[in-house]
């Protein structure tokens, strides 16, 4: 039976920002059903819309058939429960009476708790386990205690369902098993969760049904096992990832994920036989392969660049694409150059921005608009060659549309056999999520 519907819902905060587009999703009676995705994709905002707190721009939301709007904000409480990620008191209630607060709904404008309401917060303490505590001052309590006193508020109120916001965020191992160990004996009592995560590997382990966010769309929905692939992970969170998976039931089944961390490649082994990087570059005949050299600042991803054009032309390989060196005076970064690798010019492309007033600009670089102009020509008009360099693809171009901005398009359009684009750490996740099948590699390799 379904407790819960949405059926394309939109909403924006402000009329310039759109923050959920056309989602739909269905709970069932005893569901579990998770919301993935990255910071600032709307999941809070969707539960707010699902709990009644928020109305949607466009769309409808049913709870138990009937749309939520014409409840009551009483009897809309007595089929579902919204649980925040924080819960912070102002006053010290003792947790017996933080649970009480839970049948509110059920009591009249001054009506008093009755010694039913008293038996049904007993009841619901003793089954989250937190029956000796019922005297405790709430702001003493732990983390992982907070989170289940407001869960037993929950129960108290007899709802259908609970949404809960993040519920295993900052607490320590022993008690997000705890938590969601408890969310799953419920759930198997017939109460319904929404719950909104960071964690896939909480979906895998305790849900029914994921729903995907990523930029207020849907990206997927559906059994988390069925679902939650290393590219479609890699693609949502920006992090190249890791499924591992497990023998059940004569089916091999994801059971967790887990990051991976760039790969240590020598740029001087693209023409040992064996060596990772030149199966990469042999691989690299039959279709395009995408080598995102990353690092902090300083750390060596132009010289990666460098030593790898150094192997490709004793392999007597073709070469193209921008190299962008330091131009240093006295050990003191002064400049960017700017090198075409086919043709050999090299301009100036950038200087400090103390020094010299600039249209495209950086907090610390002035960049010189004409040699953009010059770079993005050279970059939009190589033919196919062996070996293409972009350094480096950074603040300006993804999250400006400025820069190299016909390097991004030579990347996406896939016309180049190996690829290497130089991007900064803190960047990594914009470039997977645009790039997700690209290998990713320690500049300082």
């Amino acid at each position: 039976m379904q407790i819960l519907t949405a059926q394309n819902i939109s909403f924006a905060y402000t009329p310039q920002k759109t923050i959920l587009h056309d989602v739909d999703l269905n709970v069932d009676e005893s569901e579990v059903l998770y919301i993935l995705g990255p910071n600032g994709v709307g999941k809070t905002t969707l539960l707010h819309i699902l709990a009644g707190i928020l109305s949607p721009n466009t769309g409808k939301v049913f709870l138990a058939d009937k749309a939520i709007e014409i409840y009551s904000a009483a009897e809309r409480a007595k089929k579902i429960g919204l649980i925040p990620q924080i819960h912070t008191p102002v006053f010290a209630f003792t947790v017996k009476d933080m649970v009480l607060m839970g049948r509110a709904p059920h009591l009249s404008w001054f009506g008093a708790p009755t010694k039913e309401d008293i038996e049904i917060v007993e009841d619901a303490l003793e089954q989250i386990g937190l029956l000796e505590l019922q005297d405790q001052s709430y702001i003493n309590l732990s983390g992982g205690e907070r989170q289940l006193v407001m869960i037993a508020r929950g129960l108290v109120q007899k709802c259908q369902i609970l949404l809960m916001d993040e519920p295993t965020a900052h607490l320590d191992l022993s008690n997000q098993h705890r938590i969601l160990e408890i969310i799953k004996q419920l759930s198997n009592q017939g109460l319904s969760f929404v719950i909104s995560s960071h964690s896939p590997n909480d979906a895998l382990a305790y849900a029914n049904n994921v729903l995907l966010l990523s930029g207020g769309w849907v990206t997927e929905y559906g059994p988390p096992k069925q679902i939650l692939s290393e590219s479609l992970i890699s693609a949502v969170y920006g992090i190249k990832t890791e499924v591992i998976f497990e023998f059940s039931e004569g089916k091999t089944v994801p059971k967790a994920v887990v990051p991976r961390r760039p790969l240590k490649l020598s740029p001087d082994a693209l023409n040992q036989p064996g060596n990772p990087l030149h199966q990469i570059y042999l691989r690299s005949i039959h279709e395009p392969q995408l080598l995102i050299i990353t690092g902090l600042s300083g750390t060596g991803k132009t010289t990666w660049c460098q030593r790898l054009i150094k192997s490709a032309f004793e392999m007597d390989l073709s070469v193209a694409g921008i190299l962008s060196p330091g131009i240093f005076e006295k050990n003191q970064k002064l400049g960017i150059g700017a090198k075409d690798l086919y043709g050999g010019e090299e301009r100036m492309l950038a200087q400090l921005r103390e020094n010299v007033d600039a249209k495209i600009s950086t907090p610390r670089w002035a960049f010189d608009s004409e040699v953009l102009k010059w770079a993005n020509q050279k970059l939009g008009s190589y033919p196919e060659t062996d070996l293409l360099i972009i350094d480096e693809l950074g603040p300006l171009e993804f999250l400006r549309g400025l820069g190299l901005t016909e390097g991004l398009n030579r990347i996406d359009s896939g016309n180049f056999r190996l690829a290497c684009v130089v991007v900064r750490s803190s960047l990594l996740p914009k470039a997977l999520q645009r790039w997700p099948e690209a290998i990713v590699v320690d500049g300082g390799g």
